[in-house]
């Protein structure tokens, strides 16, 4: 009998364990649940804040990407070498990219004649407000084409040269009114001068061209083998496609004369209208008539005619590159200061048309009755000339190895 109420008390001092063991296992669990909820919470929040950093790292590439795609040699090329005294700069303001949730802000810094400091800032949130942002800076070296020019006048196939009152020379000169701050000295000697026309062919030029032509070691050279058809479309580090795609380039695509074109000037600012469709720059430095536009001198663009003939009315002036994908029709007073180069013919006609640096014609299935020179024309090979146009054609290129850096 004892012994049976022995086993009862035991029995019942051990009521209510299980409910303490089930509130035991509830805080447990629940502290499990809460834990994992702030893992969970902890995780995105993380991974937000990656998400948000790797789309201002993309908008700072992006950026970089876009500076290097729309290099303008007008703008940016055209910037002074920055110093602590002259700190110069070239800034693109806020810039939206398609999501309209991305942004960037690009500069450039001119270091010296070839080298460029290009630094974007890179965010994800809106024009104002920044959720997170990212700066690169990256080296960009000018790349210029090189262009084969040992001529003043270099063709496929033999040109027609009509009258007496031309000339064609090879003997480096300065244009007209070039001061000598603008360009290098001349040689006294021949060391900086080339024949007067080179050819794959014949030349064209005859014994009753002997007082028109000039140059060294010779008038003209002509069935040179140097002479291909890639001497007028692939350049180093440029193609004549790609020279005339890039961002900048003036486009012509009409086949009828083309009037006005000369120099604007910008007045409310004070500066070259680059943005004028028929702004080429300014080769004059004391015009016969009416005032130099002083602000164009260091305007080289490239202008490229697109269509199957290109015409400019009398009167046209301009320097740079003149690219031409058909026939190039000049009829009186026209001046230029750089590079022609043409796919196919040339006609010149009419007087003062006046040329410094050289012209390169391919003379594709030339017309030699169509494809001439003619008037009191004058083609001078001006080594300054060229080396300004090229300078103008010539656009940046990231560095390879690593040219870029995380600045914060």
């Amino acid at each position: 009998m004892s012994q049976a109420l022995k086993f009862s008390r035991v029995h019942n001092d051990e009521r209510g364990v299980a409910l303490l063991l089930t509130l035991f296992a509830l805080i447990v669990l629940g502290a499990v649940t809460s834990a994992a909820f702030m893992v969970v919470r902890f995780d995105r929040s993380a991974s937000s804040s990656s998400t948000i950093g790797a789309d201002a790292q993309s908008a700072s590439e992006s950026g970089l990407a876009d500076v290097s795609a729309t290099w303008d040699p007008a703008i940016q090329g055209a910037l002074t070498v920055w110093t602590p005294s002259t700190p110069t700069e070239w800034s693109g303001g806020i810039r939206t990219l398609q999501s309209g949730k991305l942004f960037y802000s690009p500069k450039v810094r001119r270091i010296n004649s070839q080298l460029f400091l290009v630094d974007v800032t890179g965010w994800r949130g809106t024009s104002t407000t920044r959720l997170a942002q990212l700066s690169l800076s990256q080296w960009f070296r000018l790349a210029k084409p090189t262009i084969g020019v040992n001529a003043a006048v270099t063709v496929n196939d033999p040109i027609k040269f009509n009258g007496n009152s031309f000339e064609v020379s090879g003997i480096n000169e300065l244009p007209p009114q070039w001061s000598a701050g603008e360009c290098p000295a001349l040689d006294a000697g021949t060391s900086d001068d080339v024949v007067g026309v080179r050819s794959a062919t014949g030349t064209g030029v005859t014994s009753a061209d002997n007082n028109n032509v000039f140059g060294f070691p010779s008038k003209d050279s002509p069935n040179d083998p140097s002479v291909t058809s890639a001497t007028f479309t692939n350049f180093v580090d440029y193609t004549f496609a790609t020279l005339g795609s890039q961002p900048g380039v003036k486009i012509l695509p009409l086949t009828t004369p083309y009037n006005a074109v000369a120099p604007v000037l910008d007045t409310g600012l004070g500066i070259c209208d680059k943005d004028s469709p028929y702004n080429f720059g300014e080769p004059f430095r004391n015009p016969p008539t009416g005032g130099a536009i002083t602000q164009c001198y260091g305007y080289f663009p490239v202008v490229h005619g697109t269509g199957a003939q290109t015409k400019f009315a009398s009167g046209a002036r301009g320097q740079g590159t003149l690219l031409i994908d058909g026939d190039l029709e000049l009829v009186g007073g026209f001046v230029w200061d750089g590079l022609i180069i043409v796919r196919n013919q040339i006609k010149i006609t009419g007087t003062g048309n006046k040329i410094f640096g050289a012209i390169l014609a391919a003379g594709a299935d030339l017309d030699i009755s169509n494809g001439s020179v003619g008037g009191n024309v004058e083609i001078n090979y001006s080594a300054c000339a060229i080396t300004k146009a090229v300078s103008g054609a010539s656009v940046a290129r990231p560095l390879g190895q690593r040219s870029w850096s995380q600045t914060y």
